[in-house]
């Protein structure tokens, strides 16, 4: 109903009279009764006030929904929105400018103190002359302690030493042990053919040695002395170095180990803050070998360890030679210094190659050469004995040219077509070599080894070995390779002496060109220090006291004039690497 109608039926209303209404009202109520009464002319006067109100054109004129319109209003809201997107930006620059200040002079404070400048990262060859990484004192920022790593040729070995910075007492390095508790682990990684597959390291690798399951074995030293695949080399060094090192600091420092995980992830921090699940704030030290080419492997070192720790650039790396010289100076195995002998000749017979180095007082390496001579070589020899002799495996070494008067050429490892029995042969041959070092005989007992292709019945190798055959194997691979190859390559033996022979005559002649190339004599020499793994087999040790005893008379060899020739005993011969690299890491270098 339009407001036209109601007004029009307000003015035709019937009217009551003035008498009606007055009876009306005296029977309401005296409320209504106070109610004025509303007459014809009151009425009409009414409904005429309303319908020219309604009909005016202010009235009747259509309304907007704001007041203002909206050309208008616009502007105003444009305005408002500049205004507040220009205060908040000049507080957010504001901040930017207050953070970025307080960047710096973070930055300036850790420099200050560790020497280490993190945006500009490092580069191995300005590290050519020097076996540190900086002069600064790292320790104190570790309340870890420091971690020692030797990657050797076959095997890995760590060493932690606590932090005595809170109760200044002198704390000895302890050689960690690994999950089985071996205070080793085999330097082997195994890569499958597709990334699906997870890598493998350490012992599990190694069963897989010559079964390799379509994958392959890497050795990750040998892999960055190579420089074939920079890429894989470095992959392969962070897997065991995250999965060795991750064990033994879970269970030094207890937390969450990273055992086999992410080794993208840092596993060494400075900032003690920035400790999280499988990272430790703990300071690595990495020794690295002594050798023409080392610029070349501590580049790619570097590249695989600045992955591992957070900032790059804190993990510090110290020559093998000089961590071997402050390890037996710890326990006192050293003569006193001399001012006319203070430089120390170290050999250090591997797993695969034996270096021989001079140190000088200032632990300086003055010069280095190493060859292809290890503790392997033994195994290879007996190995080479056990197929040549074995009757289920003589028509494979004649096909392979294993000659019972001849020897296995330079490098190349004695194969069969059963790469589980050469497994197997390996194996049991690496326990008779340590058993031949305490002993002069010993029986290897291998069951079920092969299959005769004739009766279809199983052959069972056991077989005898005195020391001795091993160790004419070994002479007769250095006098028939090693020394071959040693006089056409780049090593050179000492001119003063004649091809080597034997292996005590190897060691005369590479002492005498260690000697030669710094004019020293072996009298200059404050001592001459045997390490390493294979400086437990007992032919090595024989040998070099005879190659000492050629070079420098019996009273020499024998240490009745002076303690001059240290062999070590026992584990400590081929751990005092890793036991030096922890000591000298925590002293302030």
């Amino acid at each position: 109903m339009g407001l036209g109608a109601v007004i029009s039926r307000l003015a035709n209303m019937p009217c009551l009279s003035i008498a009606a209404a007055r009876r009306l009202r005296g029977n309401a109520s005296s409320i209504y009764r106070s109610v004025p009464l509303f007459t014809d002319d009151d009425r009409t006067h009414y409904c005429t006030t309303l319908n020219n109100h309604f009909s005016s054109p202010l009235f009747m004129k259509k309304r907007e929904y704001h007041s203002t319109s909206r050309n208008e209003i616009l502007p105003f809201i444009a305005v408002g929105l500049l205004g507040a997107t220009a205060v908040y930006t000049y507080r957010t620059f504001e901040q930017i400018d207050k953070d970025w200040d307080e960047y710096y002079d973070d930055l300036e404070k850790y420099k200050s103190a560790t020497g280490i400048d993190p945006e500009k990262g490092s580069n191995a060859a300005d590290d050519t002359k020097s076996n540190q990484t900086s002069s600064q004192d790292l320790s104190s920022h570790f309340t870890g302690g420091t971690l020692a790593i030797d990657l050797g040729t076959s095997t890995l070995k760590l060493s932690h030493r606590q932090s005595s910075h809170n109760n200044n007492k002198k704390v000895n390095p302890t050689v960690s042990v690994d999950r089985e508790g071996y205070r080793s682990t085999p330097a082997l990684v195994w890569v499958g053919e597709s990334n699906d597959e997870d890598t493998i390291v350490g012992r599990l690798a190694q069963a897989r040695s010559f079964d390799k399951k379509g994958g392959c074995i890497i050795q990750p030293r040998l892999a960055m002395e190579k420089n074939d695949n920079n890429e894989l080399a470095s992959k392969a060094t962070r897997d065991i170095i995250y999965n060795a090192a991750g064990n033994a600091l879970d269970q030094i420092l207890g937390g969450a180990g990273r055992g086999g995980g992410n080794s993208n992830e840092p596993l060494f921090v400075l900032d003690s803050t920035m400790v999280a699940k499988g990272s430790y704030n703990v300071r690595p030290i990495f020794l690295y070998p002594n050798h023409h080419d080392e610029n070349q492997y501590l580049a790619c070192y570097r590249d695989a360890i600045n992955k591992m720790t957070s900032p790059a650039g804190i993990a510090s790396f110290v020559a093998e030679p000089i961590a071997a010289v402050t390890g037996a100076e710890h326990y006192n195995l050293m003569p006193p210094k001399d001012a006319n002998a203070s430089s120390v000749l170290v050999i250090d017979v591997g797993g695969l190659s034996t270096s021989i180095s001079l140190v000088s007082g200032d632990k300086e390496v003055l010069h280095s050469l190493s060859f292809p001579f290890g503790g392997d070589t033994f195994i290879d020899a007996l190995v080479s004995h056990l197929i040549r002799n074995f009757d289920g495996f003589q028509h494979e070494a004649a096909d392979r040219g294993l000659s019972r008067d001849g020897h296995s050429p330079l490098f190349s490892k004695p194969t069969l077509s059963d790469a589980s029995a050469l497994q197997r042969l390996y194996e049991a041959s690496t326990h008779a070599i340590h058993e031949l070092s305490n002993k002069t005989r010993c029986d290897i007992n291998i069951p079920y080894l092969t299959m005769d292709l004739e009766t279809r019945q199983p052959k069972h190798l056991e077989f005898g070995v005195a020391r001795a055959v091993v160790e004419s194997e070994v002479e007769s691979y250095i006098r028939n390779s090693l020394v071959p190859h040693l006089e056409s390559g780049d090593i050179a033996l000492s001119p003063s002496f004649p091809p080597p022979t034997t292996l005590s005559a190897l060691f005369s002649s590479a002492i005498m060109s260690a000697l030669e190339k710094t004019s020293l004599t072996p009298f200059g020499l404050r001592a001459i220090l045997l390490v390493g793994g294979g400086a437990r087999i007992p032919l090595v040790r024989k040998s070099l006291k005879t190659a000492t005893a050629v070079l420098a008379g019996d009273a020499y060899a024998n240490n009745t004039d002076g303690k001059r020739l240290v062999m070590l005993e026992g584990e400590l011969s081929e751990e005092i690497n890793v036991i030096g690299a922890a000591l000298w890491g925590s002293e302030g270098n």
